[in-house]
């Protein structure tokens, strides 16, 4: 694997790259690209994508995010009104279309 910033290469298993420190995309992890904004993606999600969103802006673990939203429902008890909030607030992402692998030249 390569670094898409400096373009040396990483191993698979880092997050970071040890050469310039940019946040490196694990393999098989989709990652829509959004250019620094918040949004919700619309994969992997599982009920509104706030988790996820979160996870994939700020380069975190989706479990771990997970997680610890199910922590502040059940111990702090505000975490299914902040999740409704975010799910309003935070925008959904736009559509990606697939890019197209074959030349035809329709």
């Amino acid at each position: 694997m390569y670094c898409s910033h400096c373009g040396r290469q990483v191993d698979a298993a880092a997050r970071f790259c040890p050469a310039c420190g940019a946040a490196v995309q694990p393999v098989g992890y989709v990652r829509v690209p959004v250019y620094g904004q918040l949004v919700r993606p619309r994969y992997p999600r599982v009920f509104g994508g706030v988790c996820s969103g979160l996870a994939m802006h700020y380069g975190w673990d989706i479990t771990t995010v997970r997680l610890l939203w199910v922590l502040c429902v059940l111990f702090l008890g505000t975490g299914i009104l902040a999740y409704i909030i975010a799910w309003i607030v935070i925008p959904e992402a736009p559509y990606v279309l697939p890019e197209s692998s074959t030349g035809s030249g329709v």
